[in-house]
């Protein structure tokens, strides 16, 4: 049997079963991967005859890894998402360098190896953040959507600092190795901006064309995907131009992000990149030299507890300071909690160039380890633990809740609450607005907020099941809610909030939510729900109305020009 093919068998073998003891233990699948890593490196039970190749597909895994957050990197959201996520992820990764920094140089670490280490303490694993926030349904919410951008600063930050240490890697070797370094410095500059004009060009003016002929050709698409990222990395790391293949591969991907085919394209190369990363971690705890594992162990706890908890702290302290409550500073800031795949990325960068040694990348990995496994239990139970310690959180409201909070609406009595108004809400708002209504909006999107507050609404910022937004909105005494959300396991969370606020009351208020097929509609009327908006019932009787007219051709025009009406003041 070919030793590689027999070789490869037994690591994935054996990171299944160390992945699946991980999954029963609530751990994330990358833990698994390291400690198959270390089984089959330094622990000695089985040694990896194939290195070399395996090190090849690492590195395949890593470029794979970097074109993916290129295609999906949308700068643009950043502005969407408001300045609180850049000042908050910006303002986060300078306190924990900068602590981090002091704290290794007082552990006795080089100026060198401090440097490197103390920003990988600043990055957060996006890939493990994401999935545990989405198998908790709230991506949605208020802190969800503000560690969205949070991480895209975070990944921008870093992109840039691999992109600065490829340039410094070139500047002492190939055909740069005779130049002074202000000078090499300066040509990796001019290369660069050469390299990312002429993926721009490529990406404005060649690749809409090809994509659009490829488009219906899956195979194709796949093809032409991996040989754009492994092929343009290829092309970068030659010593003419001086970058590595992270670098090649992140560009590769920038130039395929501005057409929707990006998420047909990650669709397809997800699975090959997973596999490749599922190497690139093996191969990474399989390098880690464990010779002296109480000198490493000692730094690693420290470090991590200041993952684990200054982190956190650093995040509350800034959203506090920007007016967020304690709550929503608090489950954001346990997110913030770990390691990244980054930061694994940026000490193996540095080991490759020779400024950081395997005792020190070791023990990144060890924080690396205890902060994933620790952090993953800390998202997933936070909301626990914040009723278990919110009296002592108090003190992070530095502005009484000013960014969630637009006006005092618990005076409002036998009032409507409107629960989500970028869609349907908004048609809702005019109806209530005409009809004189007594009513308040809630809404997770602080610039949906601001718009209705500055027309004279009142509004209130957060998520529907937050006690402090219930409160904010007097949802124990309101005689009706409204929710447009969309998502069923929220709208169940939002039904079970209502019974808790009101279960002290004589009458309860109705109920009305949407669902978006006949089986929620049905379970959410099971559930107690009064009334369920179902977009597909409701369409066809709109429809049905339509085509009973008598002249169908004029109604049409009529109900055209209204709804282009609605679409323009909605853009506004």
């Amino acid at each position: 049997m070919n030793n590689l093919f027999f070789e490869l068998t037994i690591i994935l073998i054996l990171a299944g079963l160390v992945s699946f003891l991980a999954s029963l233990l609530k751990q994330p699948s990358v833990i698994g991967y390291i400690l198959t890593g270390l089984i089959a490196g330094p622990l000695g039970y089985y040694r990896l005859q194939q290195g070399d190749v395996f090190s090849t597909m690492a590195e395949i895994g890593i470029t794979l890894l970097l074109f993916m957050v290129g295609m999906q990197l949308d700068v643009s959201q950043l502005k969407r998402l408001g300045k609180t996520s850049l000042l908050v992820g910006m303002g986060q990764i300078l306190f924990t360098t900068i602590i981090g920094f002091g704290i290794l140089r007082l552990l006795g670490l080089g100026t060198v190896a401090s440097l490197y280490i103390a920003p990988a303490l600043t990055f957060s694993s996006t890939i493990i953040v994401v999935k545990l926030l989405g198998e908790k349904k709230d991506m949605q919410s208020l802190y969800g959507k503000l560690v969205v951008g949070i991480f895209l600063t975070q990944d921008f930050v870093a992109i840039l600092i691999l992109i600065a240490l490829s340039s410094l890697g070139s500047a002492g070797s190939g055909f740069y190795a005779s130049l002074p370094l202000w000078q090499s410095l300066m040509m990796a500059l001019v290369r660069g901006l050469i390299l990312v004009l002429c993926v721009w060009w490529l990406s404005a003016k060649v690749f809409p064309k090809v994509l659009q002929h490829i488009g219906n050709n899956d195979e194709l698409m796949l093809v032409f995907s991996l040989a754009w990222a492994l092929g343009l990395a290829s092309l970068v790391s030659l010593p003419v131009m001086g970058f590595s293949l992270e670098v090649g591969g992140f560009l590769a991907g920038l130039s395929l992000a501005r057409g929707g085919v990006h998420y047909e394209i990650s669709g397809k190369i997800k699975p090959i990149r997973d596999f490749f990363i599922i190497i690139f971690f093996i191969v990474l705890g399989s390098g880690l030299v464990l010779d002296n594992l109480w000198a490493i162990s000692r730094p690693a706890i420290i470090l991590s507890l200041f993952v684990l908890i200054g982190n956190p702290l650093i995040v509350m302290v800034l959203l506090g300071a920007l007016g967020y409550k304690p709550r929503t500073g608090f489950l954001a800031g346990v997110t913030v909690a770990q390691i990244s795949e980054f930061s694994l990325i940026l000490v193996a960068s540095g080991l490759q160039l020779g400024h950081l040694r395997q005792a020190e990348v070791a023990m990144v990995t060890m924080v690396g380890i205890i902060t994933i496994a620790v952090s993953s239990y800390l998202i997933m139970y936070a909301s626990q633990i914040f009723d278990r310690i919110k009296f002592i959180l108090r003190i992070f409201d530095f502005r009484k809740g000013s960014a969630e909070k637009h006006s005092h609406t618990a005076s409002l009595k036998n009032h409507i609450v409107l629960i989500g108004v970028n869609r349907l809400g908004h048609h809702l708002v005019d109806v209530l607005h005409k009809q004189k209504k007594a009513f308040v909006i809630v809404d997770f999107n602080p610039e949906v907020v601001e718009r209705y507050v500055q027309k004279g609404f009142l509004a209130v910022c957060g998520d529907g099941t937050d006690e402090v937004v219930q409160e904010q909105a007097n949802l124990s005494g309101a005689k009706l809610v409204i929710s447009t959300v969309p998502d069923f396991n929220d709208n169940l969370a939002l039904l079970h909030a209502v019974r808790r606020a009101t279960a002290h009351k004589r009458f309860r208020p109705k109920l009305i939510f949407i669902a978006q097929d006949e089986a929620e509609t049905k379970m959410l009327y099971d559930a107690g729900v009064d009334y369920v908006i179902s977009p597909h019932f409701m369409g066809g009787l709109h429809l049905a109305k339509i085509l009973e007219g008598r002249e169908l051709s004029a109604g049409l025009k009529k109900i055209r020009e209204h709804h282009l009406n609605i679409l323009a003041d909605n853009g506004r």
